[in-house]
């Protein structure tokens, strides 16, 4: 690649300042991140090794699980107390069905895709599977 001049910067930019050169959002981010820090955990290495294995969602859940099995045992289905729990329990199994048949229809139409653009692909697939 040549260095160019710009008609706005009469150098090339490979001549440019070093002051220039600038990280860009720097300890940013973006989505659902959760930082593990000193600042937030006694044992920040542990909680991420665990973390990395079993995730808060997943223990959230069993947790869940758990407590409303105990209820169920102890006749307490109906306390009111727990029908948050319950409703939030109903909610995750929802959304976990609809993320399901979301990837099952992706996958559908990522599967027709390959057969009509790629028949050797589609054949070979095919033949993995069968």
């Amino acid at each position: 690649m040549s260095a160019v001049p710009s008609p706005n910067w009469p150098w090339p930019a490979s001549w440019a300042p070093q002051w220039l050169d600038q990280s860009f959002n720097n300890g940013w981010t973006f989505g659902n991140v959760i930082q593990v820090t000193n600042q937030n955990s006694r044992a920040p290495q542990a909680e991420r090794e665990i973390v990395s294995k079993y995730s808060y969602g997943r223990q959230l859940g069993w947790l869940t699980d758990a407590v409303l099995a105990i209820a169920s045992a102890a006749g307490m289905e109906e306390d009111a107390k727990l029908k948050p729990l319950v409703k939030l329990a109903d909610d995750v199994k929802a959304i976990k069905e609809k993320v399901k048949q979301q990837r099952a229809t992706q996958l559908l139409e990522e599967l027709r895709v390959l057969k009509k653009n790629d028949p050797k692909a589609w054949a070979e697939l095919l033949r993995q599977v069968g």
